[in-house]
This record gives structure tokens, C-alpha cells and sequence, in this order.
């Protein structure tokens, strides 16, 4: 008699995470932050084409950061009506407190080490830093985790919002920050089967990596 060990499957929980569409202040390289700028017509378009591309993809939960960009890149992706998506804050992008609006290109060394040295990286006074923001994106990845077990989820944000959350959920080192390229609308797909996340895929057409594109 050969006694037959059963084999319990843990269920997929998938988190797909999705930077907004581009804004008028993407263009220019403008640090947004926690301005609400709306997104315009490329980056409505930009959506469209990541509904296409994740069709077939049914959701079990949306969420979005407060902000009108994301939130209405994860109305036009999911399809799903607005007072339906669940806005969380910890999914707002990074502070840059007096910097926002200007051009990172013209902020000089104060602002070099946020792409070039994460972890060395000193915010103006009012901004946030990338271990404040890395604690509350990584807390909400741990929150799907338990939440949302066997379910899949998208969830819409921003580009540092994002990169700090894939450090977190990937146990990746700061140096690592930066090393996905989110361009606007790209998807990252995190899988997890009852352990810490794993990187997937990365979806989406990327003209240049988020660093790339700010330090033009």
C-alpha cells in the first residue's frame, strides 16, 4: 500500500498595476506630485489601448489613487463606473511639495539623486521621501495580499508610486528603484500562490524608462 500525499494548490492572486495615462505636465517633464492634473487626450487614448490589451481580463477589485489622472485611467481600463473604483491614498504619488510644476531637468543637484541614488535622495521642505512612500504602497500590496487572496485586482497610480511598490512587494534592494520601465499606461503584473509577489510581465509599449523621460 503506497499511502498518496494530497497536493493543495494555493490560489493566483494577481495585482495588476497600471501608471495613468500621460498629462500635459508629462510632456513638458513637470514633477506632478500630488497636483491633480487631469490627462489629455494622448493619455485618454493611451487607457483605451491598455483596456484593449488587458481584455479578457475580468477584475475582481479597482483601485486608484485619489488623483483625477489615475482615477479616470482606471475608469477607462477597467470599464468600470467611477463610484465603483475604491481610492486609496497611499496609491497618491510622491509629494515634491515646493518643486511641483517645475521641470526636474532644472532643479539641479538637489533633485539628481531621486533617479540616480534612491536612496540618498533628501525631499524639499514639504515633500515626502522615498522610504515614507515606500512604507505606504508596500503596506497596500500586503493589504491585497490578504484581502484580495485568489482574486485579481487592478490597482491605477503613478510612476514613483509604483517603482517604490514593486521595490516593497519584490523585496528588491533601493538601487533596484528604478530598474521596471513604467512608461505611461504600462501595466506590471504581479502574481502571487500564497507567498511574497513575483513580477510576471511588464504590458504596454514604453518610448523611454520614467527616469529617461525626466532627466531629457
Amino acid at each position: 500500500f503506497k499511502r498518496k500525499e494530497a497536493c493543495f494548490l494555493m490560489p493566483l492572486t494577481r495585482l495588476y498595476l497600471i501608471r495613468h495615462g500621460q498629462t500635459d505636465w508629462n510632456v513638458r517633464a513637470a514633477l506632478q506630485g500630488r497636483t491633480d492634473i487631469a490627462l489629455n487626450d494622448t493619455g485618454r487614448a493611451q487607457a483605451r489601448e491598455a483596456r484593449a490589451l488587458l481584455q479578457g481580463v475580468r477584475f475582481d477589485a479597482v483601485y486608484s489613487s485619489p488623483l483625477s489622472r489615475a482615477v479616470e485611467t482606471a475608469a477607462l481600463v477597467s470599464g468600470w463606473e467611477r463610484g465603483a473604483i475604491q481610492t486609496d491614498e497611499r496609491l497618491t504619488e510622491i509629494a515634491f511639495g515646493p518643486w511641483e510644476g517645475r521641470e526636474s531637468r532644472g532643479l539641479g543637484p538637489a533633485f539628481a539623486p531621486f533617479f540616480a541614488d534612491p536612496a540618498n535622495y533628501r525631499p524639499p521642505q514639504g515633500g515626502e521621501s522615498l522610504q515614507s512612500l515606500m512604507a505606504r504602497t508596500g503596506a497596500f500590496a500586503a493589504e491585497m495580499l490578504a484581502r484580495h487572496a485568489g482574486q485579481t485586482v487592478l490597482a491605477a497610480s503613478h510612476g514613483a508610486a509604483l517603482h517604490a511598490l514593486l521595490t516593497c512587494a519584490l523585496r528588491r534592494p533601493m538601487s533596484e528603484f528604478w530598474a521596471v520601465n513604467l512608461d505611461n499606461c504600462c501595466v506590471a503584473v504581479l502574481e502571487s500562490s500564497g507567498g511574497p509577489f513575483h513580477l510576471k510581465e511588464v504590458l504596454g509599449k514604453a518610448d523611454a524608462g520614467y527616469a529617461e523621460k525626466y532627466l531629457k
